[in-house]
Parts: structure tokens; C-alpha cells; sequence
């Protein structure tokens, strides 16, 4: 099979548009982009925990007819992930991370067999790699756009 690298490439600028966000000064990565919202260094932690909760737990299940586990509760582990960037000293330490967790969640999926498809929990949607990265590209999208607003 033809491995089409449209998402991985998406999901590659992605992170380029996080990590050049390290040219910002810490007092603007910091503050939440809007009353009551989480800050950009809150947004690339939940977006770093995310992709290191892929990395760890559903791409070692991605083969052929693999069910991969159910995602945790969204809610819950948004908490522990902002909880957790606490643990970088600042915001460049922990783009830093990120880019180098995003390379190896790309270069594992990539390196798959794009034919393979699998179901996440008891649900019967069918994914491939690339259909599964998909849904986490609209998320960098989301959270993009709120951060362009922040500056703008």
C-alpha cells in the first residue's frame, strides 16, 4: 500500500507551529489566552500529554484487527497533564519535550504498515494510522487557532 503522507506532514507542521512559539517570552506563554482559559504553556502540555498518551499506550496495540484500549476520561486526564507541565522549569523545556515525543509518535506511525486496521475499546469504528492521527490533527487545529487569536 501507497503510504500517504498528508497527515504525517500536517501533524509535522503542527509541531513546528508549537515549537516556534519558543521565539515568545515567558510572561506571554504563561498567561491564559483569555479569561478563564488555559495559558499556551497549559495548551502544549495538554497537547505534549496527549501525544506521549498515544506514544505509550495505543500505538504499541496498532496491528492488524489490534484493539487498541479505550481513551481516559478527557476531563480527568486534561487535570493530570496540566498538573504534570509543573515539572518543566519553563515553557521552552517543554517544547522542547514536545517535539521530541511528536518526532517519535511520527516516525513510529509512519514506519507502520499503513494497510493495518483496528478498533479503539468495544466501539467498531475501523482506523488505520493515518485515519486515527487524523482526529488528533483537528485537536493541534483547534488549539492553533486559540493561539493565533491570542496574538492577533
Amino acid at each position: 500500500m501507497t503510504l500517504s503522507t498528508s497527515v504525517y506532514q500536517t501533524y509535522d507542521s503542527n509541531m513546528q507551529f508549537f515549537q516556534a512559539l519558543i521565539e515568545k517570552n515567558e510572561t506571554e506563554l504563561i498567561s491564559p489566552i483569555s479569561n478563564g482559559k488555559w495559558s499556551i504553556k497549559e495548551i502544549i502540555g495538554h497537547i505534549y500529554y496527549w501525544d506521549l498518551y498515544l506514544l505509550e499506550n495505543m500505538v504499541p496495540e496498532m496491528k492488524e484487527n489490534g484493539v487498541l484500549p479505550d481513551f481516559p476520561d478527557h476531563d480527568s486526564y486534561n487535570e493530570k497533564a496540566i498538573r504534570s507541565i509543573g515539572s518543566f522549569t519553563n515553557t521552552n523545556d517543554l517544547i522542547e519535550e514536545f517535539v521530541i515525543t511528536r518526532k517519535k509518535l511520527i516516525n513510529k506511525m509512519e514506519d507502520m504498515d499503513q494497510g493495518i486496521r483496528f478498533t479503539i475499546g468495544k466501539k467498531k469504528r475501523i482506523f488505520t494510522p493515518e485515519s486515527f492521527l487524523k482526529m488528533f490533527e483537528g485537536h493541534d487545529k483547534h488549539h492553533m487557532k486559540q493561539i493565533e487569536n491570542r496574538f492577533i
